[in-house]
């Protein structure tokens, strides 16, 4: 058998610095080319330079890569549940998972770090209007609110707990795209 030799702990780390503020979004105004050495051989990644990425701009992307992840639980729930993708017994992990999201939704806004001028993302008001509060709370009890529906399904293929869970899915929606109405910029 053919065993890659182990990488250095030194090159890990660096790595796992790159790709962490890779994996963050729009591109800084300077990128590097990393060879990222793989079980299937080794490839070049080209990421943003970390020497070119500060601490406010990282936070930013954090909070985009986060709403996005947060958007891709609910598209999944939505699959299922309004779609009939056949993974219901998936329902339990995708709705704890939301909930958690709700739960931290504070930990993206903890930093003031609005969207440059122009640039789609958090408003300057979502950190300037105390109502702002009550949008996140709202968030959190939607999503709460679907984990105890999914959790208190006796069967969670059944039609009639679909249409009813998807009504509450409706409501977490509904939060999102309030507060996006009103604190983000498309």
């Amino acid at each position: 058998m053919n065993r890659m030799q182990p990488i250095h702990h030194p090159l890990r780390t660096t790595l796992f610095a790159i790709l962490l503020l890779a994996a963050t979004g729009s591109p800084a105004t300077a990128e590097v080319t990393v060879t990222m050495p793989g079980p299937w051989g080794d490839y070049d990644e080209t990421l943003d330079d970390p020497a070119e990425v500060d601490a406010t701009e990282a936070f930013q992307r954090f909070r985009q890569q986060s709403m996005q992840g947060t958007s891709a639980t609910y598209r999944s729930i939505e699959q299922i549940l309004r779609y009939g993708a056949p993974f219901a017994g998936q329902l339990p992990d995708l709705a704890r998972e939301l909930a958690r999201r709700g739960d931290d939704i504070e930990t993206g806004f903890a930093q003031e770090t609005p969207a440059r001028e122009g640039e789609p993302g958090a408003l300057p008001k979502a950190w300037e209007d105390p109502e702002f509060s009550a949008y996140k709370a709202a968030f959190r009890e939607a999503t709460a609110e679907l984990q105890r529906k999914v959790d208190a399904a006796d069967d969670l293929e059944d039609e009639g707990f679909q249409l009813r869970a998807t009504e509450v899915l409706n409501g977490v929606r509904h939060q999102c795209l309030a507060c996006h109405d009103n604190y983000r910029r498309r």
